[in-house]
């Protein structure tokens, strides 16, 4: 028979694995706590709001793309590759030129911001005529929603006194004509976006006061 002595040893070996097993596991790599961020906080930041501005330019870029194929091949039952054939009877609209230095060999950013911000809010104004032709509600809600966002980040940045904008849209025109300026509104402004975005890119690495004042520069990085 097991001796007291070798007994009281077993019963304190099985006491300290009782305890082993009910202590808690510590967790390693577990980040320390971390402060607590407002949504609110973390909007008045300066790279977040650029950023921001980044993604909303993407997203609306690619939602206006979208929307233009789709409405070309609805309303002239045509390929998008065929969209060259209309630029004769296309409406003029607003486009980004070499004067509004927003290209890197004469980059201006608050010259560009300038014309950036007139021309979406001209673009803006189209908006209303666009639902009016029964395109995609869900996508011109979205469309409305980051135009309206980014006009007002751009504000923050820009004078907009004597900024003027002016949009036109025919009223009482034959069908044809109403589909060719709903693809115009579309064509021209996926132009203007596309520009656009390069430019602001362009101020989020070099900053929105940037002024290029030499006349050598290289193209734009697809």
């Amino acid at each position: 028979m097991p001796s007291v002595k070798n007994l009281q040893l077993s019963l304190a070996a099985l006491l300290l694995l009782l305890v082993a097993l009910c202590a808690p596991v510590p967790v390693h790599g577990a980040p320390a706590d971390l402060p607590e961020t407002s949504g609110e906080e973390l909007q008045d930041t300066g790279d977040f709001k650029r950023y921001k501005l980044r993604d909303i330019a993407d997203l609306l870029l690619e939602s206006i793309t979208r929307l233009r194929d789709e409405q070309f091949q609805r309303d002239f039952g045509e390929p998008v590759g065929n969209m060259t054939n209309y630029d004769p009877v296309r409406t003029e609209m607003p486009l980004i030129s070499q004067s509004d230095r927003c290209r890197p060999k004469n980059f201006s950013a608050p010259r560009c911001l300038k014309r950036i911000y007139a021309g979406l809010r001209t673009y803006e104004g189209y908006l209303g005529y666009l639902e009016k032709e029964n395109l995609t509600t869900a996508q011109l809600t979205d469309i409305r929603q980051w135009t309206t966002s980014l006009l007002k980040i751009i504000k923050d940045k820009v004078d907009d006194t004597n900024i003027q904008s002016v949009s036109s849209p025919p009223h009482d025109e034959p069908a044809w004509k109403q589909r060719t300026f709903t693809h115009s509104i579309l064509y021209n402004l996926t132009l203007f976006l596309r520009d656009a975005n390069k430019a602001m890119r362009h101020m989020i690495t070099k900053g929105f006061d940037y002024v290029r004042t030499e006349n050598k520069g290289s193209k734009w990085l697809s």
